[in-house]
């Protein structure tokens, strides 16, 4: 394989097919979940990048300085706790999944996946006890996951764990994620530096970890770069319940523009903490015949393909990187089982990188 081939990567194909990382992945491994057509297309870009999945050699038995991976032949779990299966799917959490894959991948080591979206239903197959690892995706509104069972989160905690995304109040384990603090601050930076002296938060999620995090750095920031800010916030009416299902509906995102809107002083550039909620909002706006990017800037974090493909004007947001947080999250399971479990919690969070779009307007 020459120099250039053994350069791309999975995130190569899935720029040139433009599509996500987690798309490419299942698409290469032929998941039902993804058509024929996008399968062959996917495909033939790969094909067309002499693109060839990695495989780390397994060591020779007579070379006793290279072990190999902590992680060979041990049982591995996936597990999502107190979430739809729909949230799976995506693509922000996909893609972090499909990091773990592909590590796992050129590792040689294999894994399964169990979903618990009913945390007094565990599936009966799982045997936790002859579990060496866990990869968990929880729940992130406030302390809902560790209070509704507390006798399983305690059982998980005895065993060498890592969180994508975010780790959930109250509960044990390493996380791997987003600087989602520093999002909210570059993106108060990149309104502040286009003009915008009057800016939002918007967010239907307010007890939601990531959210939290994101709307603590926007604001800070805010305020240190001397904006007038204002928060548009509301849970669901009903409030939240395990499993959680796809939070957002058109009339709470829609309730919190009018409001926006309808603000004394109204903002020019609304902040809204993810890609998910961005895409509402424009829809919202486009509604009442405001147009983003003109009229009012938005700007947005997670770079979801599956979310701002078709926006227009193409959507400002931010990359986090989910794919590599899967990736890393697998060298922090290394790292923890190679120090026998015997260290503290770790938190590891990757830089958010802009991808500008034409959403935000310089005044």
């Amino acid at each position: 394989m020459n120099k250039t081939a053994e350069l791309v990567t999975v995130k190569t194909v899935a720029k040139a097919a433009d599509c996500a990382v987690s798309t490419v992945s299942r698409a290469l491994r032929d998941d039902p979940s993804i058509s024929d057509a996008a399968k062959q297309r996917i495909r033939q870009v790969a094909e067309s990048l002499d693109y060839r999945p990695l495989r780390r050699r397994r060591p020779k038995k007579e070379n006793s300085q290279n072990p190999g991976s902590v992680l060979a032949g041990k049982r591995l779990l996936v597990v999502s706790l107190g979430l739809d299966r729909s949230l799976i799917s995506l693509p922000v959490v996909s893609s972090a999944i499909s990091g773990v894959e592909d590590a796992f991948s050129e590792l040689g080591v294999r894994f399964q996946i169990a979903h618990i979206p009913d945390l007094q239903a565990v599936p009966a197959h799982l045997d936790f006890d002859q579990t060496d690892g866990l990869f968990l995706i929880g729940a992130l509104q406030g302390k809902m996951l560790i209070e509704s069972n507390r006798t399983l989160m305690e059982r998980l905690s005895r065993i060498p764990s890592v969180w994508l995304l975010g780790r959930p109040q109250g509960c044990e384990g390493d996380c791997v994620g987003a600087n989602d603090v520093l999002l909210g601050e570059k993106a108060a930076d990149y309104l502040a530096d286009h003009g915008h002296q009057h800016v939002a938060f918007l967010s239907p999620k307010p007890d939601h970890l990531i959210m939290t995090n994101r709307e603590t750095g926007f604001v800070s920031q805010a305020m240190r770069r001397g904006l007038d800010i204002q928060r548009f916030v509301d849970p669901p009416s009903r409030g939240w319940k395990l499993p959680i299902k796809p939070p957002l509906s058109t009339d709470a995102v829609q309730h919190l523009v009018d409001q926006l809107l309808n603000a004394s002083k109204r903002p020019t550039a609304i902040f809204a903490g993810a890609d998910s909620v961005a895409a509402v909002v424009y829809g919202s706006l486009a509604r009442r015949g405001i147009k983003v990017g003109d009229e009012i800037s938005v700007i947005s974090g997670n770079n979801d393909h599956a979310f701002i493909t078709g926006l227009y004007p193409h959507l400002t947001t931010f990359d986090i990187h989910a794919h590599d947080i899967g990736r890393l999250a697998v060298r922090q399971l290394e790292t923890r089982l190679s120090m026998n479990n015997a260290i503290a919690n770790v938190d590891l969070t990757l830089e958010p990188h802009l991808t500008p779009g034409e959403s935000v307007r310089q005044l």
